[in-house]
């Protein structure tokens, strides 16, 4: 019966620690993350016609995977440099948000295996 709550408390004891960490380090990095994020994608719809390009994109799939490629990366290297610079920005914060979530779903796996 004592084992139980030694390991009832400890369990609570690793959640709050495990609260206190994802909200201290993990969750401020997100959400600076989501901020830049939603800004790029706010000058990215300034700058490009969304709809357009996946029309495009659509009548280009007809010829096949090779033909899409070829027109993104076309595409791509056509637009203007600030475009450019938010694409790439917007991959990077993506890398970043799925690094990041993922490593806090490792936390709290790794949590539950002590």
């Amino acid at each position: 019966m004592e084992n139980k709550t030694n390991d009832t408390i400890k369990n609570r004891i690793f959640w709050k620690v495990y609260f206190i960490w994802f909200f201290r380090k993990i969750l401020p990095i997100i959400a600076i993350q989501i901020a830049v994020f939603a800004l790029a994608l706010q000058l990215f719809a300034k700058n490009v016609f969304v709809s357009r390009v996946l029309q495009n994109i659509a009548q280009v799939a007809e010829s096949g995977y090779w033909a899409v490629l070829k027109y993104v990366i076309a595409s791509f290297l056509n637009t203007h440099f600030v475009t450019q610079v938010v694409i790439l920005a917007i991959l990077a914060i993506v890398a970043l948000l799925v690094r990041d979530i993922g490593r806090s779903l490792l936390a709290y796996k790794s949590m539950w295996r002590r």
